[in-house]
């Protein structure tokens, strides 16, 4: 990917919430229960900004037997034209990678990779893309075979693994740490388990970088939930993230921002990222993509 090129996208997938994600989504907390139309609200409330950010949105129809399949970031990595086949570290979510794989290899005709090792396991919320290297962690849900099948698909690239399984705080890597810009990380924690983990993240990541980041330092995980894309930051409300966080954001990012409420996804462990997966196109094919019905793409469904 040309460093022009770096967090521009022209496609992202998405996946509608199925009913059964209101009792049946994988939650690492047990907590309030989920107000599954707030849930929706939030979604359609993302799904809106994707459009104000220049991306044609491909949406995927839900599927109640896989009630996490709204975080589709979990399927595939997507890195320039090439698309690596996810293998998710639960069990119950590994049947929804067949309706990404279609839609990026038949209708988005993106070079689609596969990982072979079939005791590899990886997420695709542990696999950060600086826009220069990648950084993957290992821990609940991808292993180091995962890790090795990134580094084996991406070779441009320099892969860093970082052993997460001891952060008991974490599901993935992104929970903690994402990009908030051009060669800038945003790096966060909230108690003193949660910052002691950030730390830690923070330290490994600047001693395996083979280039230096400017650190936008926040204090709480809804603070660091963000999406760079086209030149615009998405990131969670004031209410959600704190006066004090804002204020950072506020002070340190000068471009177009958008806000977006995920305090009902996030019960269930979701996260901006995870509810899409951003595509770089070469080969702009708006005018077919934009068009896409229901008929066009199958329902999200393996039996």
């Amino acid at each position: 990917m040309a460093h022009g090129e770096t967090f521009k996208y022209n496609y992202a997938i998405i996946c509608r919430i199925p009913q059964t994600f209101q009792y049946k989504a994988l939650r690492t907390k047990a907590g309030k229960p989920i107000d599954i139309d707030r849930a929706r609200k939030e979604y359609d409330d993302l799904r809106d900004i994707l459009k104000n950010c220049d991306v044609n949105v491909i949406e995927l129809q839900e599927d109640e037997n896989y009630p996490d399949c709204c975080f589709i970031e979990d399927c595939a990595v997507c890195i320039g034209g090439t698309a690596l086949i996810a293998r998710p570290g639960h069990t119950s979510r590994q049947g929804e990678v067949g309706e990404i794989r279609k839609v990026l290899k038949n209708d988005l005709k993106l070079n689609v990779e596969e990982i072979r090792n079939a005791k590899a396991t990886l997420d695709g919320g542990d696999v950060l893309f600086t826009g220069k290297e990648i950084f993957v962690g290992i821990g609940k849900r991808t292993n180091d075979l995962g890790a090795a099948a990134v580094a084996d698909f991406f070779p441009e690239y320099n892969v860093n693994s970082i052993a997460i399984g001891k952060c008991e705080t974490l599901l993935h890597l992104k929970d903690v740490v994402n990009m908030a810009g051009r060669n800038i990380v945003a790096v966060g924690g909230g108690n003193d388990a949660e910052t002691k983990e950030a730390n830690y993240i923070l330290t490994e990541m600047q001693s395996l970088a083979q280039y230096t980041y400017k650190i936008l330092h926040l204090d709480n995980r809804a603070g660091v939930d963000m999406l760079y894309i086209n030149g615009r930051l998405i990131h969670r409300t004031r209410e959600e993230m704190g006066e004090k966080n804002y204020g950072v954001i506020d002070e340190k990012i000068p471009y177009t921002r958008h806000r977006v409420n995920l305090s009902e996804l996030s019960k269930a462990d979701g996260y901006i990222s995870s509810m899409l997966l951003p595509i770089y196109k070469k080969k702009n094919q708006m005018n077919v993509l934009s068009d896409i019905t229901e008929d066009d793409i199958a329902p999200f469904c393996h039996k």
